[in-house]
Order: structure tokens, then C-alpha cells, then sequence
């Protein structure tokens, strides 16, 4: 298994040429709503692990909204999610999540109501995943934004980590994990001149 705190694996990530021209997440922005996710019990469970998966992981929504129960593995007192042919091993407050998520298998319209979903984020509708359009519509009444978030996240894994690792973890090709690579730390030392410019339209 591998324990990594930032980064998901084996994902469909969009081409660089089109995550490159949205702006990021403010990093400072991303930092606060992480540690809310992690520690705001107020918050639904789902959208909390969810919106975790999309700032730390990269995660695209897609992929996030079509994860099975069986892709959260619990051995004694380690979680690991199976984003792609290796087990991710969970750190706090993630593996708690996974597991009280886990546990939980509700549609999003059937609240009290227990289901026998295979799905990690049921829909309303029975043995249907929550869409994507409507995870990504509950994350953004948390200021979660998918493509922004995940360009954030990808900013910092590229000055991190090797094209070869974001190919292996992420399942970018190689030539876009090569692109971010060779352009995350020019991203780093601009990023306050990123936020500057006017706001692309994200579709």
C-alpha cells in the first residue's frame, strides 16, 4: 500500500492545455476549507470526503461521484481507497471519514433511509451513483470549485513529484504530466500574479 497525504491515483484528469488556462484555488483558500472538511462535524459526511478527494487528490468529480463501497478497504486500523490497482492508505481524519461514510450507503434524496447501494455516494435513484452535476453543485455551497480545485492541487503536486509518479498515481498521460511538471514551479513563484488576472470562463 502507499500513504500519501496529497495526492490520488489512476484518475481521467482533463488535458493540461485546458486545467493550465483556469485559474487555481487560492492556496490559502484551499488550505481553510480542507481543514474545514476535515474537523466541521456539521457538515454532511459526503460532501466533506468528497470535497477532500477534489483539493488534496485531484480528484475529478466523475470520478468521485462513480466510486464503489468496495473501493474503501478497512484492515484492522488502517482504511485504504482503491482509486486505481494500488490501495491509497488513508491518514486522519481521512480513514475516519471513509469509514463513517462507508457505513452510512444513503442516497442523497433518502435521508434515515439505509439502501443496499454499491455505490460510495448513492443517488436517489436505486443502484444509480449521485451524478456529478449534483456533487459538484453541493460543493460549491461550500465554495468548492471542481476545476479550480483541482488545478490548485495539481500546482502543488507538479512541484512535488516526477512526471513518471503523477502518471503512475494520477493516470495523466505522460506527456501532460511532463507539461505540469516542467511548468508547476514557474506556477508557484507566480501564483499571486495568477489570482491578479481576470477569471477565465470555466465551462
Amino acid at each position: 500500500m502507499i500513504l500519501l497525504a496529497h495526492i490520488g491515483k489512476n484518475l481521467a484528469i482533463p488535458a493540461f492545455e485546458r486545467l493550465s488556462h483556469v485559474r487555481p484555488t487560492d492556496e490559502d483558500e484551499r488550505r481553510a476549507i480542507t481543514r474545514r472538511l476535515m474537523h466541521h462535524e456539521n457538515i454532511a459526511i459526503e460532501d466533506r470526503f468528497a470535497g477532500l478527494l477534489v483539493l488534496l487528490y485531484a480528484q475529478h468529480l466523475t470520478v468521485v461521484s462513480h466510486l464503489p463501497i468496495t473501493a474503501v478497504i478497512i484492515k484492522g486500523p488502517q482504511t485504504s481507497l482503491l482509486l486505481g490497482t494500488t490501495p491509497l492508505l488513508l491518514p486522519d481524519p481521512l480513514n475516519r471519514l471513509a469509514r463513517k461514510l462507508l457505513a452510512r450507503q444513503r442516497g442523497h434524496t433518502t435521508i434515515g433511509t439505509s439502501s443496499d447501494s454499491p455505490w460510495l455516494f448513492p443517488g436517489a435513484f436505486a443502484g444509480q451513483p449521485l451524478s456529478s452535476y449534483h456533487l459538484g453543485t453541493r460543493l460549491k455551497r461550500l465554495g468548492i470549485y471542481s476545476r479550480p480545485g483541482r488545478t490548485s492541487a495539481l500546482m502543488g503536486l507538479s512541484t512535488q513529484l516526477p512526471a513518471a509518479v503523477l502518471t503512475e498515481l494520477l493516470g495523466l498521460s505522460a506527456e501532460t504530466a511532463t507539461a505540469w511538471t516542467q511548468t508547476g514551479g514557474n506556477w508557484a513563484r507566480n501564483a499571486a500574479e495568477l489570482h491578479d488576472r481576470p477569471h477565465p470562463r470555466i465551462h
